[in-house]
């Protein structure tokens, strides 16, 4: 089944597919893409929840569709011919990865395959992004570029990893117009509460709003690399208008955090004193990468990317998106 909802049609510029596009990253992409001039198309699932687009959906062609269903995204692709697909569907939380290993699969192997599948059958010229992750390197020490070899402990991990490697597969042995991204741990407005960041932040803003005092936290020695969403989004667009095809580019901050320091941080910015916090067992994971620390060089020598905005002002973000939720 496919709900279209069709507007007027902007020519002024490209014709783009978003995947995802009621998602945290998807959503601020459609925003950047919309004020371009561009003509913005969006799959969205059954069961999406449409309130990050909620502002901008009358702008956008949207498309409801299982990206596991080959039948419906090849007749997706083929009524939109797009001119760039920025591929961001996936099932992204690592935690939900281990509670549900074949639906992680299926998302982002199967639909990635799909729409690959769909774009070569038809013929299309369209140029298309593949976001992949931090999380395919696993337990790396120092600096990651694209050059350090994978090693994901995760089924989020390995399903990513195989997403990448199918990108690949796909431009060398089809020619096909594809980039890659790996971006690092994306922070600010918008961000799930199931992802350590914006959980900090949300409880913050139910404590400002009257509840008990008390944060609940996970594994706090794990040092993550955080970037902002706005950097990463403009990283998307200059990594596949780089006509760099078959290539991958590392998105972060270089500058790893201890998730201890990002909930002191984020404590600091609320204006309610005394919040105290405890281990709660059912945020700790099976394993857990380290550190992450990523090396943007490559996008910087090559694209003329590199982070701009602190992640102190992508925290403040992230609180105030909860405070006014």
């Amino acid at each position: 089944m496919r709900l279209k909802l069709m507007k007027k049609q902007n020519l002024s510029n490209k014709r783009i597919l978003v995947t995802g596009i009621s998602g945290f990253a998807a959503s601020h992409l459609a925003r950047k893409l919309l004020k371009e001039g561009n003509e913005v198309h969006g799959t969205m699932r059954v069961r999406s929840n449409l309130s990050k687009i909620e502002d901008i959906k009358d702008k956008l062609h949207l498309h409801l569709i299982e990206l596991t269903d080959p039948f419906i995204v090849e007749n997706v692709i083929n009524e939109v011919k797009p001119d760039e697909i920025y591929h961001l569907a996936a099932q992204s939380y690592v935690k939900l990865s281990w509670d549900a290993p074949i639906e992680t699969y299926n998302i982002n192997i199967a639909g990635t395959i799909n729409l690959f599948e769909a774009v070569k059958k038809l013929k299309l010229d369209s140029r298309i992004l593949v976001t992949s992750t931090s999380e395919i390197y696993g337990e790396i020490d120092g600096d990651i570029n694209e050059d350090t070899v994978p090693n994901p402990i995760t089924h989020y991990g390995i399903s990513k990893y195989a997403q990448d490697m199918i990108a690949r597969l796909y431009a060398r042995s089809f020619g096909m117009k594809v980039v890659i991204t790996r971006a690092f741990n994306i922070t600010g407005p918008g961000r799930g509460e199931v992802f350590v960041d914006s959980s900090f932040a949300k409880q913050i803003a139910d404590i400002e709003k009257g509840k008990e005092p008390l944060i609940e936290h996970g594994n706090l020695e794990s040092e993550r690399d955080f970037i902002s969403i706005h950097d990463v989004i403009d990283g998307y667009v200059k990594a596949l208008r780089s006509e760099r095809w078959g290539e991958v580019f590392c998105l972060g901050s270089g500058k790893p955090v201890k998730i201890k320091d990002l909930l002191n941080s984020l404590i600091k910015l609320s204006t309610h004193k005394g919040i105290k916090t405890r281990v709660d067992k059912k945020r700790l994971r099976p394993t857990d990468t380290k550190t992450m620390k990523c090396d943007y060089s490559k996008a910087k020598g090559v694209l003329g990317w590199q982070p701009k905005v602190p992640l102190e002002e992508s925290l403040l973000e992230l609180l105030n998106y909860w405070r006014n939720d």
